[in-house]
């Protein structure tokens, strides 16, 4: 007898903690509800239902829970704790979170569906009737938007269109996506912040994901506007996303020798030619250029042309440079940089070895010093060897 007073006091005692329910004024008895004795489902969905069975003014009790009535192929599952169950004992002025867990059988239709849970105890029977409703399901649908549907730049910019893919079906797809592009456009497909690449992505029915397409196109692209359309496709629908890209012409100056070669010869002290090949690689002519070099102390460069008022995208243009070395140049390598600057910032430069002669004129000057000395010698030998 003293144990089950212990019992019922700690019974007592536990429903004054977090599962007490909050007793109305003048209510006495259990009572078996549900928040929604009657929803709509989405069709081939296990369906579970938060039951809550309470006790006020009352000394504990254990109640037995069955689902009496079942709509025909369904199977019905009370869960406590998140484990089935077949009774609970709730405890004076407390409440019993219970959950009841429907599996419709395979290929239920659209239509209502009606189930009755019973507890059964302590003299009494609570009986709680549930209808559920199956739908029309609703038809496979994809959706493909972004704010920014063209976008401008030069051959060189890095494209990336921001779209979202919403899945407005009524069940959860895997989208695959792919894209149409010119020639030799390649786009890539990341999720939104990230940097893995994918093909395909899960979204739940009725939610939407962010994603990134990525459009990499080859530095030569002349300028103009490009179509491109992105595809998204599930096993029950697909969508579509027209996009465009505006290449703004962009010049690109080089530099370089005849034939390619970037050496050349001087002589110390004299003019020599040396012949540049400027060429515009970009899409769009390069304005206002002008030339310059960095040579070697005591070294003299000059340009013809010096500027060139404009150079069309695909032209080149032959510049001659006379180099003049120092007159006391060491024979040997030297260094010089050609370099070409034109409007908007854009510079191209090129470095060329020269190698470096001296004067055929010093030559000649030192083999007469080293004659007149040998006659010298021979004249000196000629007079004192006698004597």
């Amino acid at each position: 007898m003293l144990l089950r007073l212990l019992a019922v006091l700690s019974l007592v005692i536990a429903s004054t903690g977090a599962g007490a329910a909050e007793k109305p004024s003048g209510v006495t008895g259990l009572y078996l509800t549900t928040r929604y004795p009657a929803l709509t489902v989405r069709a081939g969905e296990t369906t579970t239902i938060d039951l809550s069975l309470r006790n006020f003014n009352l000394p504990p009790q254990q109640l037995a829970l069955s689902v009496p009535q079942l709509a025909n192929g369904w199977k019905a599952t009370v869960l406590g704790g998140g484990q089935p169950i077949e009774s609970a004992i709730v405890a004076p002025d407390s409440e019993e979170k219970l959950q009841l867990r429907l599996e419709p059988p395979s290929g239920t239709g659209p239509g209502s569906y009606s189930f009755l849970v019973e507890a059964q105890g302590g003299g009494s029977t609570l009986k709680l009737p549930i209808t559920v409703t199956i739908g029309q399901e609703l038809p496979a649908k994809l959706k493909l938007t972004t704010n920014f549907p063209a976008l401008r730049g030069t051959a060189t910019t890095s494209f990336k269109f921001k779209v979202t893919v919403a899945n407005d079906s009524g069940r959860d797809a895997t989208i695959n996506f792919s894209a149409d592009a010119p020639k030799n456009f390649q786009v890539t497909f990341t999720e939104a912040y990230g940097t893995q690449q994918l093909t395909s992505i899960p979204i739940e029915a009725g939610k939407s994901k962010d994603i990134e397409a990525a459009v990499a196109i080859p530095r030569d692209t002349p300028a103009g506007e490009y179509k491109l359309a992105l595809h998204a496709k599930s096993e029950a629908a697909s969508a579509d996303l027209d996009l465009s890209i505006t290449i703004i012409g962009q010049a690109r100056l080089a530099l370089a020798g005849e034939g390619g070669r970037l050496s050349g010869d001087a002589t110390a002290g004299q003019d020599s030619q040396l012949t540049v090949i400027a060429k515009n690689d970009g899409s769009e002519a390069a304005r206002d250029i002008e030339f310059s070099a960095t040579a070697p102390e005591g070294w003299k460069t000059n340009f013809d042309p010096k500027e060139l008022p404009e150079l069309d995208a695909g032209k080149s243009q032959s510049i001659k440079v006379t180099l003049t070395p120092a007159a006391r140049a060491i024979a040997g390598d030297y260094q010089t940089t050609i370099r070409a600057s034109s409007a908007g910032g854009l510079s191209e430069s090129a470095n060329f070895r020269i190698s470096v002669l001296t004067s055929t004129v010093w030559g000649a000057v030192g083999i007469g010093v080293i004659a007149a000395a040998l006659l010298v010698v021979v004249f000196a030998i000629a007079r004192f060897g006698r004597r």
